[in-house]
């Protein structure tokens, strides 16, 4: 009866320990210096549709806020401990809207089927650029219309349009359960437009929650800046700041 007492107790220590040693990662992503304009878009089509929704739209390869932020920046982390990579409860959506890719930036972890659709009457064509994945290039001819793609190494994976060369997007995949991208999403979970963000004070902040505790590694990725990473200690409870600056990343070297 005793060892059975004390295989419980250290059942229930095993398990509140295990839920009491991880910490969260904040941050933010800024840059530094003189802020490049965002080039308009080239809209080269004859479907209103695409003409009305995209006018005045500009690129969203670098959109800084007034307060120095980065949108859509891709923070991930790599641990020491050994974790079964999760799968979220549905499959991740990237979607066509107005002519353009939402979200811009997608982070999924390895394994996962996305979604590709269109929300747009008008038809598409996903590109894909990969160079470890599968590189499908398939036609959403319709609203509604879905292709399953399914991700099974990591790497940011270029998304474009053959009938609207203007479109591009990202799906980064990576071998972690932590992740986030910066200045995607507002408080009630909506995504926030290339413009809106621009226009707002938001200084880059994230957040990941509940990484284990000892060594990791973060890890920025940005679609212009290319990425940049830094080794902590996550602490076995309570918050570690981890700040990154446009100054802090480099771009891959050409093959």
């Amino acid at each position: 009866m005793k060892s059975l007492k004390t295989i419980l107790a250290l059942l229930i220590l095993f398990t509140m320990t295990s839920i009491a040693f991880a910490g969260n990662i904040t941050g933010t992503v800024t840059y530094e210096g003189d802020v490049p304009a965002r080039a308009a878009l080239t809209i080269n089509t004859q479907e209103q549709h695409c003409i009305t929704a995209t006018e005045g739209a500009k690129s969203e390869a670098l959109v800084v806020s007034k307060g120095k932020g980065i949108q859509n920046v891709v923070i991930s982390v790599r641990t020491r401990a050994r974790e079964e990579l999760k799968m979220p409860k549905e499959n991740p959506k990237v979607d066509q809207v107005g002519c353009r890719y939402l979200p811009h930036v997608l982070v999924v972890p390895v394994g996962v089927t996305v979604t590709v659709t269109s929300s747009d009457p008008v038809a598409h064509n996903v590109h894909s650029h990969a160079e470890k994945n599968e590189a499908p290039n398939v036609q959403i001819a319709s609203k509604g219309k879905t292709y399953p793609y399914t991700i099974t190494k990591a790497e940011a994976i270029k998304l474009t349009c053959d009938i609207h060369a203007w479109m591009s997007g990202y799906i980064v995949a990576v071998d972690s359960n932590y992740y986030t991208v910066t200045g995607q999403k507002d408080e009630k979970d909506n995504y926030i437009s290339p413009d809106d963000y621009e226009k707002s004070s938001d200084a880059g902040k994230y957040t990941i929650k509940d990484v284990p505790a000892g060594r990791a590694r973060v890890i920025a990725w940005h679609e212009d800046l290319g990425s940049a990473n830094t080794t902590v200690e996550v602490p076995a409870t309570g918050d570690i700041s981890v700040d990154f600056k446009s100054t802090d990343f480099k771009k891959p070297k050409k093959k």
